[in-house]
């Protein structure tokens, strides 16, 4: 064809297999976005566009995706105990954690203006024994 369109492109960087379902990926290699230049750009401002693109994930650029490794990978932290932030065993406690037990004055001061809806919340059928928990420990501090 004399656009050279059509016809079977070559993929340049292909995967070597798709997963089932929602885990499919392209085995082609995907579109690319090649990096942009900024037109009439002002002294520096090339220089600082490119350098933004270059950090960013173009499309089909290959980014890293942002995935929690999976539960069976080893712990990140080989040398902390399971019990880390908790108040019971061996490791820092909960208030070296910065992890608030109890409702300070200055949160119950905050919360008191929404007694009245936070008790309408705790009333639906359904709600969270949590919700219900929190709701009377805050009318017990009042």
């Amino acid at each position: 064809m004399a656009d050279n369109r059509g016809g079977y492109r070559r993929p340049e960087q292909p995967a070597p297999v798709s997963g089932p379902g929602k885990l499919s990926r392209r085995t082609d290699g995907g579109p690319s976005q090649p990096q942009q230049d900024l037109p009439n750009a002002a002294y520096g401002e090339q220089k600082d566009f490119q350098n933004i693109q270059q950090g960013a994930p173009m499309a089909g650029g290959g980014g890293q995706e942002d995935m929690p490794p999976p539960l069976s990978a080893p712990t990140m932290f080989p040398n902390e105990p399971i019990t880390s932030g908790a108040d019971a065993g061996p490791g820092i406690g909960s208030e070296a954690a910065g992890i608030q037990t109890d409702l300070s004055k200055a949160d119950i001061q905050n919360l008191k203006g929404f007694v009245y809806s936070l008790e309408m919340a705790a009333n639906q059928p359904g709600t969270n024994p949590s919700t219900l928990a929190l709701v009377r420990a805050l009318k017990a501090k009042m």
